[in-house]
């Protein structure tokens, strides 16, 4: 029998996807970095998820994608069925060098090993942040209702009168757009960013040049890959993206925000579960290799709308002021730099919450619309399709286990 390898199998989305192969009854071989596997965080995955590598027959082979000589054990014997690539520094405050090191020039190595190797085909972890920020109308008017106004005098008044009466939005407002596979991408475009879109951080950056080498390996040496961008990853034993809002939330650490926030939206997270799924449903359809599939759930939803439904989990309250949000986004950046200027200036005696990491915050003032259609239209189906039951799920798990007090 094949095995499938997980690369970052410690780590909270490697931990899920280890899991559900088990369920599947496929074997596994897991690596990550030597010593990851007794790390407490690991170790708590695991007992969270019930995963036993000595009850499971999970085959443990420690790897480091920076250190190319480590790689060839994964693959010597010519048995893997399936790469399945988890494994990137996922830091937005980690510098440049060490993000080209890891993200760019480690998936680099894997290639070279896996295609040594002989491997039958391989799953690729994007983000859908290789898409770079999404536009949305709204988010602007809350403290400007000239503009509005304005528009619609044209619309009555200007228009009617114009040769060409159709309808054209003012460029700094352009319409929300959903995240499709057709949109600007590491897979349709030869540039070092995304057309029309920035990045929100360095991290994004690295995982566009990341996935752009993936698919020159597909082109010029046959690599058989499918390659996935999930959207914000939650679930129970995450800290980050959704649920690190949520710490924050529970922490008083968000104690205001803007009223704006009702016009951005926050649509399409996935659950770790229903991404680990997704992972295993692609492997197993030869028509996916060379393809391309976004991963989030089909819940629609305003930043407003999940805060929320957040405090209502927590038992907080979250007050909406009639901010500007470009003031209260610069606000906000700002507090993230000096809790960073602290933390490099005191190492010893200062830690910054991770709610204040720029990464994240530039996160929470962004709109996100990720269209799942191309793997439903596959026959895939999400057991979290609704967000806030899957994130209801969470945070109970969050109070159980003592970080939300």
């Amino acid at each position: 029998m094949k095995v499938d390898v997980v690369t970052g199998a410690c780590g909270f989305s490697g931990n899920y996807l280890v899991k559900h192969l088990l369920e599947k009854g496929r074997k596994v071989r897991a690596t990550d970095l030597p010593g990851s596997l007794d790390t407490q965080q690991a170790e708590e995955f695991r007992r969270l998820l019930d995963v036993d590598y000595a009850r499971d027959g999970v085959e443990w082979v420690p790897s480091d994608v920076t250190q190319p000589e480590t790689l060839a054990t994964l693959f010597g014997n010519g048995d893997v069925a399936c790469l399945f690539h988890t494994a990137s520094l996922y830091d937005y405050s980690a510098p440049w060098e060490a993000l080209e090191k890891v993200n760019i020039s480690g998936v680099r190595n894997l290639l070279d090993a896996a295609i040594e190797g002989g491997i039958e085909r391989m799953l690729h972890w994007s983000t859908c942040g290789v898409y770079g920020h999404s536009n949305f109308p709204g988010a602007y008017l809350e403290c400007r209702p000239w503009r509005p106004t304005v528009e619609f005098l044209w619309n009555v008044l200007v228009r009617p009168w114009q040769s060409d009466g159709s309808f054209k939005r003012p460029h700094r407002h352009p319409t929300n757009q959903p995240m499709t596979e057709d949109r600007s991408n590491p897979k349709n475009t030869d540039g070092l960013t995304p057309a029309g879109t920035d990045f929100s951080n360095e991290y994004g950056r690295s995982k566009w040049i990341q996935e752009q080498v993936v698919w020159k390996y597909h082109r010029e040496k046959g690599l058989p890959v499918t390659v996935i961008r999930p959207a914000p990853i939650y679930g129970p034993g995450s800290y980050y993206g959704a649920t690190g809002l949520i710490i924050a939330i529970s922490e008083g650490l968000l104690p205001l925000y803007p009223a704006a926030s009702k016009f951005l939206l926050f649509g399409g997270n996935v659950h770790a579960r229903d991404l680990a799924r997704a992972a295993v449903f692609l492997s197993e359809r030869p028509e996916t290799i060379g393809e391309d599939y976004n991963v989030a759930d089909s819940y629609l939803l305003t930043h407003r709308e999940a805060i929320e439904s957040a405090v209502r989990l927590v038992g907080r309250r979250v007050h909406f002021l009639p901010v500007p949000m470009p003031l209260w986004q610069k606000f906000v950046i700002a507090a993230g730099k000096s809790a960073l200027w602290l933390e490099q200036k005191f190492p010893e005696s200062y830690t910054r919450s991770r709610v204040l990491d720029l990464g994240q915050l530039n996160y929470l003032t962004m709109g996100i619309w990720v269209s799942n259609r191309k793997i439903r239209d596959l026959g895939f189906e999400f057991e979290y399709a609704d967000f806030k039951e899957g994130m209801a799920d969470t945070v109970a798990w969050l109070i159980l286990n003592g970080i939300i007090q």
